[in-house]
């Protein structure tokens, strides 16, 4: 554990500073040729608010507040076409919050005993370059391994990021929740107060059982 969040840490040297918010959607951005056109729910997304620190937030440090729609969640099928989520990262300071990536995980137990099968990608919204994630598979909280994709992030502004998820061929089927965490890249992963400054949320994910 100590050994994989030490590499983490080199893993993000170069990240930036992000907050985010979620929306899902099955449609022309879904199509895995590369080429996707931009989501269709983005203009509509973008305009929402950007919710409050709660006391929760407060009192784990975080800077960054999340929200879902339109959808709660998200389900692929195995060898399906992927499935697209919108997350707004939303500055709640009046300071530009620098160094902070995002990574994504979701639990051990998410498909039993077997590998998930699952494939993430991530470009800047609307309509940027597709990026592959490490999709971390681990109990324990684990915000900086695989964080990829750091910018800064502007005084109460905001950034909108969109991921691509997929289940392989074969993939078993599993239920569960994708963690997006914000993190400093520059973070001591060995120190929780250096820790504090970014901000978690995510979104029920689905894997449906063959047919």
């Amino acid at each position: 554990m100590h050994a994989d969040r030490r590499w983490a840490r080199f893993a993000v040297a170069a990240a930036g500073a992000a907050i985010f918010f979620i929306t899902a959607c099955e449609g022309p951005s879904a199509l895995a040729d590369g080429e996707s056109s931009p989501n269709p729910d983005f203009a509509a997304f973008q305009a929402k608010h950007c919710p409050k620190l709660t006391d929760a937030d407060k009192a784990n440090g975080h800077l960054i507040t999340t929200t879902a729609g339109p959808r709660e969640g998200i389900t692929v099928r195995p060898g399906g076409e992927p499935q697209t989520v919108l997350v707004k990262l939303c500055n709640t300071t009046g300071k530009a919050l620098r160094d902070i990536a995002l990574s994504a995980q979701i639990e051990s137990n998410y498909a039993g005993e077997q590998p998930p099968k699952l494939t993430v990608e991530r470009r800047e919204a609307p309509d940027g370059d597709w990026h592959p994630v490490e999709l971390v598979v681990a109990n324990d909280y684990q915000p900086l391994t695989g964080a990829s994709g750091a910018q800064d992030l502007p005084a109460q502004g905001t950034r909108t990021v969109e991921y691509r998820i997929s289940a392989a061929e074969g993939a078993p089927a599993g239920r569960g929740r994708l963690g997006i965490h914000a993190v400093r890249a520059d973070a001591d992963p060995f120190d929780m107060e250096d820790m504090r400054g970014g901000g978690s949320g995510g979104f029920p994910l689905t894997t449906a059982s063959r047919e």
